[in-house]
């Protein structure tokens, strides 16, 4: 029997990827996702899904007039036991369903989902394939899911080991690379044990769902199920662990995408963007899968990152210094000790309430109250003058008016996306909503 292998896996857009010399053709770029989802697979669905693959023209019931069957009650009984009775057919759909993975981002779980898909998928093939046809299609798999769990080791070991990297700790993307690598061939070689040993691990055999041996999504999920590989913590710290490198992933995504530093902004809104930044890691060091020397290296490129962004900043309004157009007593460089007050302050409000939602509030009205007081609508520095960002932070109703039928405009208050950044981001970390804002201040929206 023949495999369709240009169907065998499909891209994002949901379209089989080119085949080069025979074998799959993937893009270079970062892949999040096979297929996309993660609905679990349930006998049920499984069963009505054979049922209108086996009946396409028949899914409409006498009496029910173009009611399409929802239900698995629908299905009639001989059916069901027709399945067990059948032959085996290759089912390009459901190979495809086993890596129907959907990359989010826990690493533990993206690897499990991905190993045990390759193992219920490589005995599969053993059981059905044999001589050289066996062998083309599990050359095919090994490098089709092979390059793609390098692809999303090379995501996590650029994302968290670039940047600790690039803010003075060596040898990071390396050593998160061989982690995953190592856990994933883990995974591969655990599930592969324990099916030698447990060869009816979905409890299917004798039952009249037997036949559902035969479809590999469902039993790559009940092998996760049964076989637990998740990560055994080093206490140590001598090696991280999956799940702190995950927590460490979505720090760094916001260390990114916050944009850090609003050009309106003067000395005490970067102060506030910075202890915002410096609170967030807080959150993650205290997390109780992430060791004291993860934390203790996250934290030190946090404040390297911070400082450097500062210093790219005044180093290109230095440069500008020597042109006679530009006049530097109206916008001189940021004063790095006024930032740092505010930043710092932050985290020893923190240190004295122990609430996050306490401390940023109580922060926003230390930063907010400190650069009204050096606010000089006759003074020479402009920041200090009219400062719109904060005024406008709590109301930007002027400001978007003009925006207010259109589309595609975030009209949120500064305080707002500062709000909705730290929710997300701390139930992301700690699967919590004790360390969330929770005020009954309401942002005035255009």
């Amino acid at each position: 029997m023949q495999i369709n292998t240009s169907s065998l896996f499909v891209n994002l857009n949901g379209r089989p990827p080119a085949l080069q010399n025979g074998f799959f053709k993937l893009s270079d770029k970062k892949i999040y996702s096979f297929y996309g989802g993660n609905d679990e697979i349930t006998k049920e669905s499984t069963l009505l899904y054979r049922y209108r693959m086996a009946n396409p023209i028949k899914i409409f019931e006498n009496g029910q007039n173009y009611k399409p069957i929802k239900d698995v009650s629908d299905v009639p009984n001989e059916f069901l036991e027709q399945l067990n009775e059948e032959g085996y057919s290759w089912d390009e759909f459901r190979f495809q369903s086993a890596f129907d993975i959907e990359w989010g981002g826990d690493l533990d779980y993206i690897l499990s989902r991905l190993a045990a898909s390759y193992v219920t998928s490589s005995e599969h093939l053993k059981s059905h394939f044999s001589g050289t046809e066996l062998e083309d299609h599990m050359d095919q798999l090994d490098a089709v899911v092979s390059k793609v769990m390098n692809q999303r080791a090379n995501v996590f070991a650029e994302n968290v080991g670039g940047f600790l990297e690039k803010n003075g700790i060596a040898g990071e993307k390396d050593k998160i690379y061989d982690i995953i690598a190592s856990e994933y061939n883990n995974k591969v070689q655990q599930y592969s044990e324990y099916i030698k040993n447990n060869s009816d691990y979905a409890n299917l055999k004798g039952t009249e769902y037997e036949w559902l041996s035969n479809d590999v999504a469902y039993m790559a999920q009940e092998l996760r199920k049964a076989c637990d590989t998740t990560q055994t913590p080093d206490t140590s710290g001598s090696r991280y662990s999956l799940e702190e490198i995950s927590l460490a992933n979505r720090l760094v995504q916001d260390l990114t995408f916050d944009g850090l530093f609003d050009s309106l902004g003067n000395e005490e809104s970067f102060g506030l963007d910075a202890g915002m930044l410096l609170l967030k890691t807080q959150l993650f060091s205290e997390n109780s899968m992430v060791s004291k020397q993860f934390a203790d290296k996250m934290t030190r490129a946090v404040n390297t990152c911070i400082d450097d962004v500062i210093n790219k900043i005044n180093n290109r309004i230095l440069k500008l210094y020597d042109d006679p157009y530009y006049d530097k007593e109206r916008a001189p460089v940021y004063d790095k000790s006024e930032i740092y007050d505010v930043s710092r302050m932050m985290l020893e409000i923190y240190k004295e309430k122990g609430s996050y939602s306490e401390t940023i509030l109580e922060s926003i009205k230390y930063a907010l109250n400190k650069s009204k007081s050096k606010e000089d609508i006759n003074g020479m520095i402009d920041r200090y003058k009219v400062n719109y960002y904060w005024k406008r932070f709590y109301d930007n109703s002027d400001s978007f008016r003009q925006f207010y039928y259109s589309e595609g405009f975030d009209k949120r208050t500064s305080y707002q996306k500062l709000v909705d950044s730290w929710n997300s981001y701390a139930y992301d970390i700690s699967k919590l909503n004790d360390c969330q804002i929770t005020t009954n201040r309401v942002s005035v929206l255009a």
